[in-house]
């Protein structure tokens, strides 16, 4: 006799972010070229911040977590995205876009924000694609901005195209 294993639905989707999620990302290597770094006391204060501000998520794929990010905001209507993607990206680069893509549409709309922005490392060629898939546009250049010296992009999406944006987001699923 065959024994049939009851298959448990893995959740995907994205939940509250919890500080832990940034440090362990932060702790085992973020996808950004591998880069690690220890938890120090400043970035779990970081970490503790956010995650009381309210405007952070965590994302999961098949109760793995894919990454967390939010949006500081930084005045009405204006706010910068920050991300980090765990290597668990990779296995499921699609559904990852998908939780990622209606997390930063639920966050940018729960703030009536006319202005999202954020940056991203010169060379990271994933990072660079998964922004322009989510709808931003280069804005320009940030020479040197990195601790190690290394230039960053300033992406953003504005106003009118901030609505369009939202729009296809929410229209995507």
């Amino acid at each position: 006799m065959e024994t049939v294993k009851e298959k448990v639905k893995e959740f995907t989707g994205i939940r509250a972010f919890k500080a832990t999620d940034m440090i362990n990302i932060i702790e085992s290597g973020t996808k950004e070229f591998g880069l690690k770094m220890l938890g120090d006391e400043h970035i779990r204060t970081l970490a503790q911040t956010r995650e009381e501000s309210g405007q952070c998520l965590t994302g999961i794929v098949n109760d793995e977590i894919v990454g967390c990010g939010g949006i500081d905001l930084i005045w009405t209507g204006v706010g910068e995205v920050w991300l980090f993607l765990s290597f668990e990206v990779d296995k499921y680069p699609i559904r990852a876009y998908e939780v990622i893509r209606d997390g930063l549409a639920k966050l940018i709309e729960g703030n009536s924000l006319w202005r999202t922005e954020t940056w991203c490392r010169k060379g990271f060629a994933k990072g660079h694609s998964l922004l322009r898939h989510l709808g931003f546009k280069v804005e320009g250049i940030a020479r040197r901005r990195s601790p190690d010296g290394v230039d960053y992009i300033l992406y953003a999406v504005v106003s009118d195209e901030h609505v369009d944006c939202i729009e296809e987001l929410l229209c995507q699923h």
